[in-house]
């Protein structure tokens, strides 16, 4: 029977030059000088266990165990429970051993031997899944401390062989066979695999995980917990992506994350893994993490939230990805952060990765486009998250990524700041989307490459720093969309200027304030206005529509962009009718553009466009007898009226109409 640790080879290899006979169960010498704390960290504690002798050693057999038994729970845990206060290792042999859930007490090594797999009991009779299930039920997680502030665990094996096996299929299953079974997954707030608390000193090494019905090894609790160590450590659960076809034995698994992290120093090292969430993934309170020389496979990729609440400190380096859905990936919400600083991903490469890196702060919300969501920001309070200071290093994608090489969507209220690229190079389908980010730096030989279409796909109320061409491209730079500068964007104004939220600023040389008006426009007095374009946009139309706000004289446009305009012809009469004048322009405006207002001071809202017409995002129905010049969607123009043309989307009036 064997009743001592023998590390694997590979980890004393890359670890220590240790003999094998001197090491032993309660043994953390590797851990030790495998730590690598990165600099002014303070380094993760290790579990303190006794000297393991035969007479603290506790094997389940003898506790009545046995590997025809169809439920060893009471056995294994009594072997549990017969460790004495001052430690000792329960041991479980090769074979396979079901069993329900398991508590452990401070001091204890659980270890299993090569060859032993520790089997979860099926859904159906796992504590709390047994009977009609019609509301929600928490259930146990699988191993966990005796209670929420035990500390000092280690949970072993001897190599890939020594395996904890979930049976998670049946439990997937219900979400995807019928609408019936998917409430019964959705009432069921599973378990982890492994679950450490409020605790510390906690190690998990030399094992395989495999089948989780949830998560596989959760760490804290809500910030409580610290000084975890998890290495070499495998995780296998089917992709999230498959299709449910149990004919060819696809069963994708659901919200397996693989390890979970809420608390404070934690390293996890040589670990490989594949399942159907995020791979390692720090949510609220995870601090001081540092996760290296790790291999991810399918999953969701080196995450950050969704609940993301001082998560800081954050150090992923030398982490390998090959089909996972998403690289880097910082998610979060309104209700669910605050306080996020300092993210390294360093020396990382990536292989089938649909999206390479992503930082979305609407996660889980149905956002719209930044334009509308600028409009109506939320108000800024202690849990809008405020992403910072986040490092790429020596990053890479191998291949052309399918998804977006660059995704960021700060919040208006809220800007994601700090964004440094260094040697960074992505290859992917579409370029960079961009929101609400401020300074985001590209240097040291980065280079971002589409295979198709613009570097810049969405620049919007981004500031950024391209020191060595990394978003350079044959394409010409643009946006889609319209902006308007109306009451409802402008945010704020003072003598001579105003300030728009979807990133556009105007100014005057004579001190005019850009006042409002109480029918809905904005105030321009006779003079030349400029307005600031935001970078990377290139306007092609401009349309003032509004009304003279005065009797006494007509007033007109005389000058736009630089080019005399007639004010007689772009008039605002004194009956204060309401007119609209289009100026397209032949060359796409940047950075900044003028117009001139002659006479008399106008009331009006402006709308830049950065496309033709059918860059309008609203549809609207009007009847055929509506008349004005027609385009279809390829800008040819296709009559004066409605009236007698096919069904389908035509663009009148600066708008899409769908004639019926």
């Amino acid at each position: 029977m064997n009743t001592k640790f023998i590390l694997s080879c590979a980890m004393v290899v890359s670890a220590l030059a240790f003999p094998l006979s001197a090491l032993a169960d309660n043994d953390v010498t590797a851990e030790s000088a495998a730590q690598n704390t990165p600099s002014g960290w303070t380094a993760v504690s290790l579990p303190t266990i006794p000297t393991i002798t035969t007479s603290n050693t506790f094997t389940i057999t003898d506790y009545g165990a046995s590997t025809s038994s169809s439920d060893n729970t009471t056995a294994i845990q009594s072997a549990l429970n017969a460790v004495p206060s001052t430690g000792g290792m329960v041991v479980v042999p090769a074979g396979t051993w079901l069993c329900g859930p398991l508590t452990l007490k401070a001091k204890t090594v659980l270890h299993l031997a090569k060859g032993a797999t520790l089997k979860l009991l099926p859904f159906g009779t796992y504590p709390g899944t047994t009977g009609t299930i019609t509301s929600s039920v928490t259930l146990q997680d699988f191993l966990a401390p005796k209670n929420k502030n035990v500390t000092d665990l280690i949970i072993e094996g001897e190599d890939s062989t020594s395996v904890i096996d979930g049976q998670g299929q049946d439990w997937w299953e219900l979400r995807d066979k019928n609408d019936d079974t998917k409430k019964i997954f959705n009432y069921l707030k599973r378990g982890a695999i492994i679950r450490f608390n409020n605790g510390s000193r906690f190690l998990v090494r030399n094992l395989k995980i495999q089948n989780s019905p949830g998560t596989n090894i959760t760490v804290g609790q809500s910030g409580r917990g610290t000084d975890v160590t998890i290495h070499d450590v495998i995780i296998r659960e089917p992709a999230s992506e498959i299709k449910y076809n149990p004919s060819k034995g696809q069963y994708p698994s659901h919200n397996t994350d693989g390890i979970p992290v809420w608390s404070s120093r934690v390293n996890v090292y040589n670990c490989n893994i594949s399942n159907g969430d995020d791979n390692v993934v720090i949510d609220a309170n995870g601090q001081y993490v540092h996760v290296w020389n790790c291999q991810f496979g399918t999953g969701h990729g080196a995450s950050v939230g969704s609940f993301t609440g001082s998560a800081k400190h954050i150090l992923f380096d030398g982490i390998t990805f090959k089909g996972t859905s998403s690289g880097i990936r910082l998610k979060s919400n309104k209700d669910r952060g605050g306080g996020e600083d300092d993210f390294v991903f360093s020396n990382i490469t990536m292989t089938d990765v649909d999206n390479p890196f992503s930082i979305d702060c609407y996660y889980d919300k149905h956002y719209t486009t930044p334009e509308k969501d600028a409009v109506d920001p939320a108000d800024s309070t202690s849990t809008t998250p405020t992403f910072k200071n986040i490092v790429l290093r020596n990053v890479k994608t191998t291949d052309t990524s399918s998804g977006y090489a660059i995704f960021l969507y700060g919040r208006p209220e809220s800007h994601i700041k700090n964004i440094t690229l260094d040697n960074v190079q992505i290859s992917a389908a579409k370029g960079i989307y961009s929101a609400f980010v401020d300074s985001l730096v590209f240097k040291n030989d980065s280079k971002i490459t589409v295979s198709g279409g613009n570097v810049w796909v969405k620049n919007y109320l981004t500031t950024y720093d391209d020191q060595c061409n990394a978003t350079s491209s044959s394409s010409t730079v643009t946006d889609e969309g319209t902006y308007t500068l109306s009451p409802t964007t402008l945010t704020s104004t003072a003598a001579g200027s105003g300030i728009f939220s979807n990133g556009f600023t105007i100014t005057n040389g004579k001190s005019k304030t850009y006042d409002k008006t109480s029918d809905g426009y904005i105030k321009y007095s006779a003079m030349q206005h400029t307005i600031s374009i935001p970078s990377g946009l290139k306007i092609t139309k401009m349309e003032i529509k509004g009304r003279n706000n005065y009797t006494d004289a007509a007033a007109g446009i005389s000058e736009v962009n630089g080019t005399s305009e007639d004010p007689t012809v772009y008039t605002f009469p004194t009956d204060k009718s309401v007119v609209d004048y289009s100026f397209t322009f032949s060359t796409p405006v940047e950075t900044s553009l003028t117009f001139t207002v002659k006479t008399k001071q106008i009331a009006a809202d402006i709308t830049l466009y950065t496309t033709s017409a059918t860059g309008i995002d609203s549809v609207i129905t009007l009847p055929l007898t509506h008349a004005s010049a027609v385009y279809d969607l390829q800008g040819r123009m296709v009559g004066t009226s409605l009236q007698g043309l096919p069904k389908g989307l035509y663009i009148q009036g600066g708008k899409k109409v769908l004639v019926k």
